[in-house]
């Protein structure tokens, strides 16, 4: 409910009601909408942190390859996500303070693994903040994840044409960490399918996908 309508039209009986339990039992272990807000984040995060996922430990073709086909499911893992984050901030509730000190969101992950990659590089590479690199990488996640539809239409691109532009949305945030990490891009070949052990987007993503978008 949260991803699909505006926070505060969202009753906190109309959440009993969908899960089929009293308004009591919902007020009383889930709280106000604000702390429904920020349990999210912290599953998601606390998730993720149980299986963090697969980040290039060396700067090779394959690793980037493999890393291409993380953000693509990405796009989709993070739709329903990415718009409750981005009602939460145009509600005014600062999802960012929801965040728990000490506990590696996937973002902070990916600036690790650029970092550590940018010490092991023999090579020169410009000096991008592994930070800032990681925000614009998850920044594309985020967009294309809430509203591809407008970002397609608002550059002139058809927005059903999102599914099929998916390597080449992906392989832009590659090719930017392998510049930070001082890798030839030349050296990575267009998308090709994905290794053994990578994870795959999941089944329900292609149901997400046919949601109705924010308005």
């Amino acid at each position: 409910m949260f991803a699909e309508r505006d926070i505060a039209s969202v009753g906190i009986r109309e959440i009993a009601s969908a899960a089929g339990v009293s308004h009591g039992l919902v007020q009383r272990y889930c709280g106000t909408r604000e702390q429904m807000i920020a349990e999210i984040v912290r599953q998601e995060i606390e998730r993720l942190s149980v299986s963090p996922p697969p980040l290039p430990k060396r700067a090779s073709p394959d690793e980037f390859a493999d890393l291409r086909e993380l953000l693509k499911a990405g796009t989709h893992r993070f739709e329903e996500y990415a718009r409750i984050i981005a009602r939460a901030e145009l509600a005014g509730l600062e999802p960012g303070s929801m965040l728990e000190p000490g506990r590696p969101t996937p973002a902070m992950q990916l600036t690790e693994s650029i970092r550590r990659l940018q010490s092991r590089s023999r090579g020169k590479h410009p000096p991008l903040d592994p930070a800032l690199v990681s925000a614009y990488v998850n920044a594309s996640l985020f967009a294309f994840g809430a509203m591809s539809p407008w970002l397609m239409a608002a550059v002139g691109l058809d927005p059903e044409d999102f599914e099929n532009r998916l390597d080449e949305i992906a392989d832009i945030s590659v090719r930017l960490i392998a510049l930070a990490t001082g890798f030839e891009t030349g050296a990575i070949g267009p998308g090709r399918p994905r290794r053994r052990g990578v994870a795959e987007r999941p089944r329900a993503a292609g149901q997400a996908a046919k949601r109705t978008r924010p308005r």
